[in-house]
């Protein structure tokens, strides 16, 4: 690379990350808050079903997604219910760092909540769950019998809504 070139890089560098600063990027169709609205929880369960995309932390830091079930949990109305199978990458991930973000797609609507994960180890409540689950993605269920899984309850503590 020319002498002039790196000169013209290593001015910009430093002016870009200036104008982040005193000039943040704003989006008009963005908007955050703290909570599951009822408008929201009424969009998340709408007529098709959604399937999000759950990023947990790996052990160096690195995201690590996959698209899961989900419903919302009756009883507690910020709250999300997830389940995998016991031994996942997800669930081991889990277990040593529970932050977690869950982003849910309609195009160009899209949320994205993040909070904090639970596992729950009942095999029998989280047997119940994935069948549950099974049963409002139009599954039989069949497939999870006799597996040890346990479920994820999603404690949603930032709420990041573009549409």
């Amino acid at each position: 690379m020319r002498p002039e070139c790196r000169l013209r890089i290593s001015l910009a560098l430093p002016h870009r990350s200036h104008a982040r600063r005193s000039h943040p990027l704003t989006d008009p169709a963005l908007t955050v808050g703290g909570v599951l609205t009822e408008d929201l929880r009424q969009w998340l369960t709408s007529a098709s079903l959604r399937f999000p995309v759950l990023a947990v932390l790996t052990g160096d830091g690195s995201p690590n997604q996959s698209v899961m079930w989900f419903d919302l949990d009756a009883e507690h109305p910020d709250t999300i219910l997830l389940n995998t199978k016991v031994g996942r990458a997800k669930e081991r991930f889990l277990r040593n760092d529970p932050r977690v973000s869950l982003c849910f797609e309609d195009e160009l609507t899209w949320v994205a909540l993040q909070g904090r994960a639970e596992l729950d180890d009942d095999r029998e409540r989280s047997l119940g769950d994935i069948m549950a689950l099974a049963r409002r993605y139009g599954s039989s269920g069949d497939e999870f019998a006799g597996q040890e899984r346990t479920t994820i309850r999603m404690r949603v503590e930032k709420v990041i809504r573009h549409d």
